[in-house]
């Protein structure tokens, strides 16, 4: 299993980004920030209700920044960390297999072996799970680690990105609904209220990345290219036959 997946348990990617992201306040609820609430209007007279504020209410759902679709920044830093623990994955890989065929070895010869040689591989199985479980959750947490390091300033970066959507097209609340749906707070949203895509789309085209494809090598120009029967520019002439 790739060390990724285990990260999706200790609160990684996905739902856990959605968290993580919240909690520290990269994406808090725009409008709501250094503000205090409005005091209450009383009702006009002849029992006119006060006018409603302007600004509208939005959804965003962060568990869509590390689809592949989603927010290449995010996607590129999380594929950067994949690659720096590529050997502690297959080091993991390999300890889990051999686990796995020592249980099997136990289970398959056990009936055979004595008391004391099936008590020793019981030993052996146990120790090397055990040493399986410790490195398995050093990892988890030195990729959390690198994780959380990684995405930083991506974080902070869609923050900030995000409060200038939401004031540029007139949205006083952003709610995020990854949280709500997960406590079951969420009864129903219209889908004219959800950002996601349309959030996505723009900080990607205002926040573009670099391609990792290395540029194709480039072909000489026409004028440099010899065409087919022509002699190239700097071959010597050849040197007419002499007279006798």
């Amino acid at each position: 299993m790739p060390l990724r997946e285990y990260t999706k348990r200790g609160a990684m990617r996905t739902i856990g980004l959605a968290i993580m992201l919240l909690s520290l306040g990269g994406l808090a609820p725009v409008g709501a920030q250094g503000q205090t609430s409005a005091p209450t209007q009383a009702p006009a007279p002849g029992g006119t209700p006060p006018p409603v504020p302007v600004g509208r209410i939005a959804v965003i759902n962060t568990n869509a920044f590390m689809a592949d679709d989603g927010i290449q920044q995010l996607i590129q830093q999380a594929k950067r960390v994949d690659d720096m623990f590529k050997d502690k994955e297959a080091e993991l890989r390999a300890l889990e297999q051999r686990v796995e065929s020592l249980r099997r070895e136990l289970e398959t010869q056990g009936p055979n072996l004595t008391p004391q040689a099936r008590a020793d591989k019981q030993e052996a199985l146990e120790q090397l799970q055990r040493e399986y479980q410790r490195k398995k959750e050093d990892a988890e947490r030195a990729y959390q680690r690198a994780f959380r390091d990684a995405i930083a300033p991506v974080r902070e970066r869609i923050g900030a990105f995000l409060e200038t959507y939401a004031k540029s097209r007139g949205i006083t609340i952003i709610l995020e609904v990854a949280n709500l749906a997960q406590a079951g707070g969420l009864v129903y949203v219209d889908p004219a209220a959800d950002i996601t895509r349309d959030f996505i789309n723009e900080y990607n085209k205002a926040n573009p990345v670099a391609s990792s494809t290395a540029p194709p090598a480039s072909t000489p120009s026409s004028a440099e290219r010899p065409t087919s029967g022509t002699q190239p520019a700097s071959a010597s002439p050849k040197t007419p036959p002499r007279k006798p």
